[in-house]
């Protein structure tokens, strides 16, 4: 009897162990999927810079005379296309981000005045850009009329209407996207810099603020309105975007652009080791970030960076069909050969030797009939390659409607000018400018350069041979301005400086140049100016002779 009623209270006893532990199971279960509910998974395609480069191009980094392919609108749908198919198919949203500077650039952004830029972003579906300085190259006016045609939001929290103290008509702070419970806030900003490295005249209406404290608001806002992440869409630049998470606070993402950086890896800055992505230029890379969110441990962010070779991804033939109808008619005008070019021009370092620059500098010089002419660094765009130079590389190095104006100034003022160049902050050489160096202009750099987008452009000289130091105080390096047989620059004696009109407006800048009342302005383009010089050089025999003598950089051509 004792037996039998010791195993039914062990049967008893273990019914009760197995029911408490699928209690036990299913609440562990239960909290699992609540603390889960909400997770999500987001694929972020990212550019930035592409400047009008709608159509596939030679990869500006290849070696040798064979140049693939790469870019262009097909080919960035096509990877789209690739992408979205499989981040739908896993369950993750997909989204596609650009971060400004998609006017500007190409024949065919000039013709259609950023038109075509915005038709093609509408068709890609884009999910939203911020605006660069580039912009505004059109004019603002113009800038209104061509985004009545969006299909995108523009986002952009710190650029506002002087007259009416509101946002850019077209504009708005930021945008919400919502996937499987999870809310990721978008903020967008413009470089404040876009005030003095604009025409004047296209933003005089415009107030571009210091978008730390703004951003830091509108993050705090969203999180107090349920938003779980927040990304900042950037055209503030790599170095201005390091500076800007060491200030502000609640953005958990930046996706820039500006200073035409690829980074293959996240860039991490600030306290909280906030991850940064730069997708470089001429829509020749995307970056793609995959965002995992599951409401209870911190994000998980990968980040993939995908050079667009046309070969291997192949192109969408419907953004094909929409590039063609607008390139047609410009090809036979852009086609044109001008010149034989025997050696590559490289565009250089802000602070060093720029040949293409010379080439440019010498065209405005001479057609402009200057004792000396002085180009601004951002006003060479690219590279100049050996082979035959059509109208349209010069358009691509030369893309703006800038004059030559002629400028009356003594020897002592022309050098006080040029230290107003140098008197930027100096950066020095690390290794992304070494192997930029490197893939790009096929140059070994080390030492110190100058930062680009400082306070003042660096000029590029025709005319003159400069000797400076940049360990020396600033507005004190240069030792020495010669003519280019060596004879020094006198002091007293006036010189005639070709500059182009964006400069003698201020621009860079070089406020200074309104100021001088002896000047000139001519109706020639800089671009027509370098096609006129080069097609009657007929062929480019060897590099233009070196003007700059940095003592701070050491350069190393290797070809």
């Amino acid at each position: 009897m004792k037996k039998i009623t010791n195993r039914i209270g062990q049967g008893m006893f273990n019914n009760i162990i197995k029911k408490s532990s699928s209690l036990i199971l299913a609440g562990l279960f239960g909290l699992m999927v609540s603390a889960n509910a909400n997770a999500a998974e987001f694929v972020i395609f990212h550019t930035s810079d592409v400047h009008g480069s709608i159509n596939a191009h030679d990869d500006p980094a290849a070696k040798g005379d064979f140049k693939p392919l790469m870019g262009g609108y097909a080919v960035l749908q096509n990877l789209i296309n690739q992408t979205k198919k499989k981040a739908e198919f896993k369950g993750a949203r997909f989204m596609y981000f650009d971060s400004g500077d998609f006017f500007q650039g190409t024949p065919i952004v000039d013709r259609t005045k950023g038109g075509v830029m915005v038709d093609m972003l509408n068709t890609l579906g884009a999910n939203g850009t911020t605006l660069g300085n580039h912009e505004f190259d059109y004019s603002y006016e113009n800038l209104q009329k061509q985004m009545k045609n969006k299909k995108f939001p523009v986002l952009c929290c710190n650029a506002f209407d002087k007259r009416t103290g509101e946002l850019l008509s077209f504009a708005t702070e930021y945008a919400v996207f919502a996937h499987d419970g999870i809310k990721i806030g978008v903020i967008g900003v413009d470089t404040p810099e876009t005030k003095w490295i604009s025409f004047e005249k296209n933003v005089e209406n415009i107030e571009f603020k210091d978008p730390v404290p703004i951003v830091t608001e509108l993050a705090k806002k969203l999180k107090r309105n349920g938003c779980d992440f927040i990304i900042m869409l950037s055209h503030l630049g790599l170095n201005a975007d390091i500076e800007f998470l060491k200030k502000a606070e609640g953005v958990d993402l930046i996706l820039g652009g500006h200073t035409h950086v690829v980074k293959k890896d996240f860039v991490y800055a600030g306290p909280n080791n906030t991850p940064i992505v730069h997708s470089g230029c001429s829509c020749e890379h995307a970056s793609v970030v995959t965002l995992d969110i599951d409401g209870v441990s911190k994000p998980k962010l990968t980040i993939n960076s995908v050079p667009l070779y046309e070969k291997e991804i192949g192109e969408d033939n419907k953004i094909k069909d929409l590039s063609e109808e607008y390139l047609k008619d410009l090809r036979a005008e852009m086609t044109k050969v001008i010149c034989e070019n025997k050696v590559n021009l490289y565009r250089g370092v802000a602070g060093g030797n720029s040949p293409a620059g010379y080439l440019v500098a010498d065209a405005m010089r001479t057609v402009g009939k200057a004792d000396v002419a002085f180009l601004n660094f951002g006003g060479c765009r690219r590279s100049i390659y050996k082979g035959k130079i059509t109208v349209e590389d010069i358009f691509l190095v030369q893309p703006f409607e800038n004059a030559i104006e002629i400028v009356q100034m003594t020897g002592a003022e022309l050098k006080h000018v040029y230290e107003l160049s140098l008197s930027v902050p100096v950066v020095k050489i690390g290794q992304d400018d070494k192997t930029a160096a490197m893939e790009q202009f096929n140059t070994v750099i080390d030492g110190s350069r100058l930062e680009v987008g400082a306070g003042y452009g660096f000029l590029i000289p025709s005319g003159v041979k400069i000797y400076f130091d940049l360990s020396k105080p600033s507005m004190h390096r240069i030792t020495k301005m010669t003519d280019m047989s060596g004879k020094e620059i006198d002091d007293n004696k006036t010189y005639k400086v070709a500059f182009n009109d964006f400069l003698v407006d201020g621009g860079d800048g070089f406020a200074i140049l309104k100021t001088f009342t002896k000047k000139e302005k001519t109706d020639i383009l800089v671009r027509d100016a370098v096609i006129r010089y080069i097609e009657e050089l007929k062929v480019i025999e060897k590099v233009p002779e070196n003007r700059i003598f940095n003592a701070s950089l050491t350069e190393q051509p290797l070809e």
